[in-house]
């Protein structure tokens, strides 16, 4: 007589993760094994992807630097050294970093003071500016500096700040400003102009960093794939007889692969944890002792960093 197959129990998700935990203590060796592949694949990409970050942030910072020097060197060259002379500053709107660089580099010179016509930005040292009125902005001062992004105050707004006293100077700090000819008065723009050579070559870095970048992402995630499925075959192969006997008390196919599912997850998401601390750390460690520690953590973009980290986990 033909019996009806009963309906077989289903069970939880919360079996099938204790299943995994008392795997994973029983071949704890093949574990570790496999957890320490996961740990090392990710912490190669992540600080490959770190020591970019690194490179980016420490480049744009040398180049600001470098432009800031750039900038007192042009200024000098037509008033001579600026320690202990007086400087005139028209702000005609808000200020970029690269103009409040260039006062925190004028303030390290040692400039007597800025005579300040305008908003005053929050943060410059204390004692440095001496806000006036428009019309006394150039009075003893050595040269008259524009900042901001605000529109240029025109030629007779120039002419009644300065008169016609020879040898004063205008410095305007961007090339958009354009500071009109006043008689007697030297004009001279201080931000750097990118030569077409420079500006193509700055494009083919990037480029050439871009290719860089994808070819080693997708070599790591090679190497970490293949590494967590070799590792899971094996597995799988060397429990055979688990698997069977797990089939013969009743276990579905559905179960075995959750099972195998978890560990495998569990695996790579410890790993990824581990392997994304190690790969900052060893990056930043290493390129502390080409830049210094100082450097390094003053220019990190935090931003980059845990959106790296997002990827290499989802990865």
């Amino acid at each position: 007589m033909s019996r009806a197959i009963q309906k077989q129990v289903r069970l939880p998700i919360s079996v099938a993760f204790g299943v995994v935990m008392q795997g994973i203590r029983i071949r704890l060796g093949r574990a570790i094994v496999t957890l320490m592949g996961v740990v090392l694949g990710i912490a190669f990409l992540m600080s490959i992807l770190t020591g970019q970050t690194i490179r980016l942030g420490v480049s744009q910072e040398t180049e600001a630097r470098v432009e800031t020097r750039r900038m007192v060197s042009f200024l000098s060259a037509e008033i001579g050294p600026v320690e202990g002379r007086v400087l005139g500053v028209v702000a005609t709107g808000p200020l970029n970093e690269q103009e409040l660089r260039l006062l925190t580099e004028l303030h390290a010179r040692r400039v007597a003071r800025l005579q300040w016509a305008g908003p005053v930005p929050a943060g410059l040292p204390a004692g440095l500016v001496q806000p006036v009125e428009g019309a006394a902005v150039g009075r003893e001062a050595a040269a008259v500096i524009q900042m901001g992004e605000g529109p240029n105050p025109g030629a007779a707004a120039w002419r009644e700040w300065l008169g016609k006293t020879d040898g004063r100077v205008v410095a305007a700090t961007r090339r958009s400003h354009g500071v009109p000819a006043v008689e007697g008065v030297l004009s001279v723009c201080l931000e750097r102009e990118w030569r077409p050579d420079e500006v193509t070559e700055k494009a083919l870095q990037a480029q050439r960093a871009r290719f860089r970048t994808g070819w080693i992402i997708a070599i790591s995630m090679m190497v970490t794939v293949i590494g967590i499925c070799n590792a899971m075959l094996m597995s799988v192969t060397e429990r055979f007889r688990e698997i069977g006997t797990m089939k013969c008390l009743g276990a579905l196919s559905q179960f075995v692969r959750q099972v195998f599912f978890l560990e495998a997850s569990m695996m790579g998401l410890v790993g990824s944890l581990a392997g994304c601390v190690f790969g900052v750390v060893f990056a930043g460690v290493a390129y502390s002792m080409s830049y210094g520690i100082g450097m390094v953590l003053g220019t990190l973009d935090t931003g980059t960093l845990l959106l790296h980290s997002g990827f290499c986990l989802v990865a």
